[in-house]
């Protein structure tokens, strides 16, 4: 039975209001990280082998936490606790000094930090199947807070330098973690009705196994964007504002995608909207590593999020909610954020660190490129229109 309709409004704002804060997080840390990372001593191979550190957690720990809530439930439970020990970790990183023990951190709020977004993905999808609603109008607001923390930080730390960058994330992740509190536990409506299967026999299936390996390249070749994007502009003599401005500019596109996703992935079938994004991907990269030095271009490069990663987002949670059906919902969400941004992400980090070190920036965003057209090919062979259920 669907609630009220102010019930629902005040359920959408809730839902919203986390992904605000959990995304401004993230875009107070991913910009401007590696800038605060280089200002604490760490080398680009240092700072990748960091980033591969975590990324084999985000491999392990989102399946882990998604086997624990889909056996116990609670999920909001695990998610509150998760936020609050997530947050007290990471605000200990500028009371110690030396790579080692700094690395030893990143690494250590990971363990919390990867249970919420799989989690809550879930929470969402099991709300708006009884309250009605568009999961894209709901995770823009994500990507609204991302541009805010960009926007506000890339001014502040031009003034106040990088070393301030933990504090002024810190009162990001402090909202996420008090947004926490305001959503219920969700109605355990996917599981009503559903055939319950062992997710080894869901693994196995081809669309499956092509599915999970078209998502690895996505994210994989977005490790170099995600790590070193800053310090490449940087290092092409734009102004660390200027940098927050471009993504920004790639944000607000994403947005706007997120606002009219639905319907084409309606009209014109998941697969189709997959192929697009995974191609302008690859196009993406090649303008990042041959043409940085041209703005006009780099702005071009930048709207190209809108694809690249808002409708290959929208589209790939559409997969995991056909794909995995179900009770399977919450180790589905754990599964394809493992592979797609922990395997991917570490793996892409770590490479992406090694070129940069040892052959060139520009080198870094080339081999994204090809990894990008590699997901596609495989997207094109083997990625099924529909992702009916099994």
């Amino acid at each position: 039975m669907r609630p009220p309709e102010a019930g629902v409004e005040r359920l959408h704002r809730r839902l919203a209001g986390f992904y605000f804060f959990y995304y401004a997080t993230v875009g107070a840390f991913m910009p401007y990280w590696a800038p605060y990372l280089q200002a604490r001593g760490f080398s680009a191979l240092q700072m990748g082998v960091a980033f591969a550190l975590m990324g084999v957690m985000r491999s392990i720990v989102p399946i882990a936490w998604g086997w624990w809530a889909d056996a116990r439930g609670e999920r909001m439970r695990l998610i509150r606790w998760a936020s609050v020990a997530a947050l007290l970790t990471f605000m200990a990183i500028p009371f110690v000094d030396g790579v080692g023990w700094i690395g030893v951190l990143m690494v250590a709020y990971t363990l919390f930090w990867h249970a919420l977004l799989p989690q809550f993905e879930v929470v969402t999808l099991n709300h708006l199947l009884v309250s009605g609603g568009d999961y894209s109008r709901i995770r823009l607001w994500g990507s609204v807070g991302f541009v805010v923390a960009v926007l506000t930080l890339g001014a502040l730390l031009d003034l106040t330098g990088m070393l301030w960058l933990p504090w002024l994330v810190g009162f990001f992740w402090l909202g996420m973690a008090g947004a926490t509190w305001a959503v219920s536990e969700p109605p355990d409506a996917y599981s009503r009705d559903v055939p319950r299967l062992p997710i080894l026999s869901v693994l196995r299936r081809r669309e499956v196994l092509a599915f999970l390996l078209v998502c690895f390249c996505s994210q994989l070749s977005f490790a170099p964007y995600y790590n070193f994007f800053t310090l490449f502009l940087e290092q092409h003599g734009y102004r660390r504002s200027l940098a927050g401005v471009l993504w920004t500019v790639g944000v607000v596109a994403e947005i706007g995608l997120f606002v009219v996703i639905g319907r084409y992935i309606r009209r014109f079938g998941a697969r189709a909207v997959m192929l697009l994004a995974l191609a302008t991907t690859a196009l993406r990269w090649l303008l990042t590593a041959t043409l940085v030095d041209e703005l006009a271009v780099l702005l071009l490069s930048q709207l190209l999020h809108a694809t690249s990663f808002g409708a290959y987002h929208s589209v790939a949670v559409f997969y995991v909610q056909r794909l995995f059906p179900g009770a399977l919902q919450g180790r589905g969400q754990a599964v394809y954020n493992a592979v797609a941004y922990g395997v991917g992400g570490s793996l892409g980090s770590l490479g992406s660190g090694l070129i940069w070190d040892h052959v060139s920036p520009e080198a870094a965003f080339a081999a994204a490129a090809l990894v990008a057209a590699l997901g596609l090919g495989v997207a094109w062979r083997d990625l099924p229109s529909d992702a009916p259920r099994p």
